[in-house]
């Protein structure tokens, strides 16, 4: 992902867990977990961050990003994605 380990704790515990409902607590510098307020969703999350991506004279970010899902069905699965990527797109288009 192209963001920095502050943009990215930002976003998941600000818009996404103020706009959805999940729950996000924090088990260590570079891991979370996420629940959901009406199900039994759980699943963790883990980044690291990887070597910038250089185009030319521009430097991206880039984020290493693991998911855990560890009660969750499939359709369960596919909501939580298609909500954190909705909150953790970025760019036109």
């Amino acid at each position: 992902m192209g963001y920095t380990p502050a943009e990215f704790e930002k976003t998941l515990l600000g818009q996404f867990t103020s706009n959805t409902h999940y729950n996000v607590k924090k088990l260590g510098t570079n891991n979370w977990s996420i629940s959901h307020e009406e199900s039994s969703f759980a699943a963790e999350i883990k980044t690291g961050v990887a070597a910038p991506r250089k185009i030319a004279m521009l430097t991206l970010p880039v984020l290493d990003t693991q998911f855990l899902f560890i009660s969750a069905t499939e359709s369960d699965q596919q909501h939580f994605l298609k909500t954190f990527f909705k909150y953790f797109h970025k760019g036109g288009g």
